[in-house]
């Protein structure tokens, strides 16, 4: 049996532990957004944070030690920018 603290370390949010089914439930992103998700993960991007600005929908992507900022006006063009630059 675990311990409390071990079983809320294990759950608990980690940067990268963005969840694109959860996201798709709680209305954030639409299942349509799901190929640009993908086309980051093969390119070894992991999407760190999803956030809603003044400026409109940020997402963060990371890759080892290296992060980069994309912000567009709905959550799918921010997913698309964030595609499209990356490397």
């Amino acid at each position: 049996m675990k311990s409390y603290r071990a079983f809320t370390e294990a759950t608990s949010y980690k940067p990268g532990n963005f969840n694109f089914k959860s996201a798709v439930k709680l209305g954030m992103l639409e299942k349509d957004d799901e190929k640009y998700f993908k086309e980051l993960e093969k390119k070894d991007w992991k999407v760190s944070e999803f956030n809603i600005t003044s400026k409109g929908f940020e997402i963060t992507i990371a890759q080892g030690s290296k992060k980069q900022k994309y912000t567009g006006k709905n959550p799918e063009d921010a997913l698309k920018l964030a595609a499209k630059k990356a490397r």
